[in-house]
């Protein structure tokens, strides 16, 4: 093979393994920007989550505020559920003006759940979101669990007249 085209060969390929290289490199800062991305999402979808919540109350709130015999209303829900009625209802009680803390299941890990449920004493094979739970001179006295709809609410709060909750 004559000296000449041999070195037109050697520089196709190190054309070619430039090239690669590029590729690889462009693939590398893809992928990369793609993370950073849905990085960013999550991050402003936990803030979101957190802004959202007033009132929120943690399991150590409500554990001393059982111990100190206090009476309170917790309405425990996920605000990352596709269940509408999650927001419909903590909604509703902000129209009625009822007094309650909010405690977002998706703030909590499943120890801090099985804690919250037992300080309750609520039956965890049939509890369910969204629930609202009655806490009178720090024992539970009264919930409703899955609701669906205001009526419901309505009777809860009628019925254990809670628009006296300060």
């Amino acid at each position: 093979m004559p000296l000449c085209l041999r070195k037109d060969l050697n520089m196709i390929n190190k054309i070619k393994e430039i090239i690669k290289k590029k590729k690889m490199r462009n693939i590398i800062i893809a992928v990369f920007i793609i993370f950073i991305i849905i990085l960013v999402i999550i991050i402003i979808n936990n803030k979101r989550i957190v802004s959202d919540d007033k009132n929120t109350i943690t399991y150590d709130e409500i554990y001393n505020m059982i111990n100190n015999k206090e009476t309170f209303l917790i309405y425990y829900y996920n605000s990352k559920s596709s269940n509408k009625n999650n927001i419909i209802i903590k909604k509703y009680l902000d129209e009625l003006g009822i007094k309650y803390f909010n405690y977002n299941d998706v703030l909590i890990d499943r120890d801090e759940y099985n804690k919250f449920i037992d300080v309750i004493d609520i039956n965890k094979e049939v509890f369910g979101m969204p629930a609202l739970i009655y806490i009178r001179n720090g024992e539970m006295y009264g919930n409703i669990i899955n609701i669906d709809n205001k009526e419901l609410v309505d009777k809860f709060i009628n019925n254990y007249d809670l628009y006296t909750i300060k």
